[in-house]
């Protein structure tokens, strides 16, 4: 389908009434779980399958890992497995493991909009079995942010999280998105697709009114959080707004990165396995949104993007 027909008919669905969005969700739903039913008996995935296929990438530095199981196929051991892999893959006394922690999948605002309170304590993780092993962890440390919160394994792990709660944006400066950048982090794709990448978000948050789309609903929410501690306090955050994201396509950044070689990409099962320096990807970015071209599309070129461009490099080049 067409991306701009595809955004068109997800915002009518967004906008339609209820007796017509709920049984399509629940449609969707089943669909879904029939799919990942039909590929756990179609693919038996073997842990030395995994193994084999880990032991093509390097691990000498932070890691921030997408995982998807059900696009793979019936993995073997599973979640439990994946995870103390991936722990001694990476080697968390030296290196730290990453992962996303969002308390919800779907729309932020009408969550928000229901006098959430977030607490970093108790808040459920709702981006797999995998990401809700790690965060059980004894030596996870969980940022504070009531929808982009991360889980952090290893001895960067407060320097990723501890300060997720200071920025106005998800993915502002103080965030473990941006920092991913700037340390020179990979991420990790585990059967999870470019679309699955979130620090892209970053690099919208450091342009800021020169980027050429705005992603973020006009409304400001202040979120009640508790710290580990048990302490009040208050996040600040915007949410994205539909339209854009029904526009975004991050796989039009696969060609950009393997021309570069700049992805490396493994199969594993019915998916894949694909690692790339999000500094790398990150610069990369830039210079495709200098182009004229975006994840959302085509855009107008103009100097104060282009200004901008040059300040986000300067900032992210810095140690």
């Amino acid at each position: 389908m067409n991306r701009t027909v595809k955004a068109v008919v997800q915002m009518g669905l967004l906008h339609a009434p209820a007796f017509i969005t709920t049984p399509l969700r629940d449609w969707a739903q089943k669909r879904e779980l029939n799919r990942a039913m039909e590929i756990a008996r179609r693919t038996r995935v073997s842990k030395e399958q995994v193994i084999e296929a880990l032991e093509q990438f390097t691990f000498d530095c932070d890691v921030m890992l997408h995982c998807s199981m059900v696009n793979i196929g019936k993995i073997q051991g599973g979640a439990k497995f994946l995870a103390d892999t991936l722990l001694a893959k990476v080697d968390t006394s030296q290196h730290t493991l990453i992962v996303s922690a969002l308390p919800h999948r779907g729309a932020f605002a009408s969550w928000l909009s229901e006098s959430r309170t977030f607490d970093v304590r108790t808040a459920p993780v709702a981006m797999g079995a995998v990401n809700e092993r790690l965060a059980q962890h004894p030596d996870a440390r969980r940022s504070i942010h009531p929808t982009h919160s991360v889980v952090a394994i290893g001895p960067h792990a407060a320097h990723y999280t501890a300060e997720h709660h200071l920025d106005i944006t998800p993915f502002g400066p103080h965030s473990p998105y941006c920092k991913l950048i700037t340390r020179h982090a990979k991420t990790l794709l585990l059967g999870a697709t470019q679309n699955n990448v979130t620090f892209i978000h970053a690099i919208e948050d450091l342009l800021g009114d020169a980027h050429p789309v705005n992603v973020y609903k006009r409304r400001q929410y202040s979120v009640p959080c508790i710290d580990q501690q048990g302490r009040q306090l208050t996040v600040a955050t915007p949410v994205h707004a539909p339209w854009p994201g029904a526009l975004r396509d991050c796989d039009c950044m696969n060609d950009l990165l393997t021309k570069h070689h700049a992805l490396h990409t493994v199969p594993l099962g019915e998916a894949a396995v694909t690692m790339f320096d999000c500094h790398d990807y990150a610069m990369l970015y830039l210079d495709y949104l200098a182009s004229g071209r975006s994840i959302y599309g085509k855009h107008r070129v103009t100097d104060a993007l282009l200004q901008r461009i040059e300040q986000v490099k300067a900032l992210l080049a810095q140690p």
